[in-house]
């Protein structure tokens, strides 16, 4: 004998130990992020994160003890080494905000809107760490250390891990910002 379901009511799961619930999980789960598409994520995470190769060889070129100038044994460079991968994550998260702003505008704010946003916010926060180890292992890779070193990661290194927050912190504060400002100079519904 079935029993009767109201209208739009999702139906109770037959299992082998009898009947359950409807899943309340999968109906609190926004339809946006559970409806798109898989490529949506994989390419916006994907390439988020990729492009922490491109800033780690920035950051290990461009810093103080790096590539070109500076000693890494020198104290005091340190604070200049860690504020050049800073200063490329606030870039990175510029061009990363930039890019979702401009994907999500070319489609009119889609259902997809928040599926991108998520992806590249947490590629974001893989790129930084990529950034991070890719910029130490160049330094280790190319970097003669000097004979009578008291540590490895004197002559390339991070001292501050915490700047690798910038990159995720900017792309969500610009793609914050930006949705608010256009929501405030929204015009009102009844045309007040």
């Amino acid at each position: 004998m079935s029993e009767i379901q109201p209208q739009g009511a999702t139906p109770a799961t037959t299992g082998p130990a009898g009947t359950y619930p409807p899943n309340a999980y999968a109906q609190s789960v926004p339809a946006e992020l559970t409806q798109a598409p898989a490529a949506t994520w994989r390419r916006w995470f994907l390439l988020t994160a990729a492009a922490g190769v491109l800033v780690g060889l920035a950051w290990w070129l461009a810093a103080p003890g790096g590539a070109f100038y500076g000693d890494g044994k020198d104290y005091t460079i340190w604070f200049g080494r860690d504020m050049v991968l800073a200063g490329l994550g606030v870039l990175a998260g510029l061009v990363t905000a930039g890019l979702l702003l401009w994907a999500a505008a070319k489609q009119d704010y889609d259902k997809h809107s928040t599926a991108r946003f998520l992806a590249a916010m947490a590629g974001a926060v893989l790129g930084s760490v990529i950034a991070w180890r890719i910029g130490v292992f160049a330094g280790d890779l190319f970097a003669t250390p000097p004979a009578n070193m008291a540590n490895p990661s004197i002559v390339f290194s991070l001292r501050s891990p915490s700047v690798m927050v910038f990159w995720p912190l900017v792309t969500a504060a610009v793609v914050f910002l930006y949705r608010l400002v256009a929501y405030l100079a929204r015009p009102s519904p009844s045309g007040n």
